[in-house]
């Protein structure tokens, strides 16, 4: 059941509005915004171990408002990693991204010192990651092993507020396509590269060819608030249904373009154990690979979300 979003009132008097609703109340976490438009860093809290109740709500309060939560100093076993990764859902694998030391539920992010750029999937624009399984990721969770001194950040980009900021007809087209995505042929494509030009991917894994191919809508919608997002992306697009190929390159093109504006953005500066989680639902992200000859090697664990809703499921409840 989807509930109706209530209306945000911006009203002088009423509050400061960050990530494009009134700024919540937190008592047992510190909590700092990172931008106006989503992200924040969260104090007071050892991942290390269990949180409590009370804790663990305002993590959550966090998570939901914000959509980027930053931890800073946060040395974790693997183990550990995967058990707070929990509290948000039940992990998956992935098809596509390279496991962790053995761990088949873990991923890592890895650019050696000497390697270049496209070694690792970053996509040329703010994307969702895996938007091709049928329940793409919730969130992810991610910290830092090693990174540079300088640069190599990662880019989030808030898309309720890049959908939120359409005009009434886009959002009205929108509203009612739906975006092919694969990544059927990634290994393929991958394949036919020079041996310096490939990405890092996983070399094997248990998805079926089906699996790797689903229909979802070009606008999301979220399942408790109904509030609406952007869901199309470049990575794994194939086509809005119903479009060419060329037709749909050319919006989804103009849409890329609204999801780069900084008023929607906020910039994560990472550290070593700087552990962050994503909502891969209602943002996008991208690495910045401004760096060359250090080495930056970073974990996660991808928790699995819900089949995504559309507008006209909002309808229908």
């Amino acid at each position: 059941m989807v509930s109706q979003p209530n209306p945000v009132t911006t009203e002088r008097g009423s509050g400061p509005i960050v990530a494009g609703l009134p700024m919540p109340e937190f008592h047992r976490i510190g909590v700092k915004p990172i931008s106006g438009a989503c992200g924040c860093e969260i104090s007071g809290v050892d991942l290390r171990r269990p949180l409590d109740d009370e804790t663990l709500a305002e993590v959550m309060k966090a998570f939901e408002h914000f959509l980027v939560i930053l931890f800073r100093d946060q040395d974790l076993t693997p183990e550990q990693h995967k058990h707070f990764s929990r509290y948000f859902g039940e992990i998956t694998e992935l098809p596509q991204a390279p496991i962790y030391d053995g761990h088949r539920d873990m991923q890592e992010v890895r650019r050696e010192a000497h390697e270049p750029e496209n070694v690792v999937p970053s996509f040329e624009h703010f994307h969702t990651d895996s938007p091709f399984l049928l329940q793409p990721p919730k969130c992810v969770v991610m910290r830092a092993l090693e990174v540079p001194q300088w640069g190599g950040d990662t880019a989030f980009s808030n898309a309720y507020l890049v959908y939120e900021h359409m005009s009434d007809g886009l959002k009205a087209l929108l509203d009612g396509l739906q975006v092919v995505y694969s990544g059927k042929d990634i290994w393929a494509k991958n394949a036919k590269l020079a041996p310096e030009k490939r990405l890092r991917l996983r070399e094997s894994h248990d998805f079926t060819e089906d699996e790797l191919e689903n229909i979802h809508p070009a606008v999301r919608v979220h399942p408790v608030t109904g509030r609406k997002a952007l869901f199309a992306t470049t990575a794994y697009f194939k086509r809005f249904v119903g479009w060419s190929e060329e037709e749909s390159r050319a919006l989804l093109a103009y849409l890329q373009s609204l999801a780069q504006h900084l008023h929607y953005h906020c910039r994560v500066k990472w550290k070593k154990d700087t552990l962050i989680v994503w909502d891969n639902r209602f943002t996008l992200h991208r690495g910045v690979h401004d760096f060359q000859y250090e080495r930056r090697h970073l974990v996660r664990t991808t928790v699995i979300g819900e089949r995504p809703l559309g507008p006209s499921d909002l309808m229908r409840s």
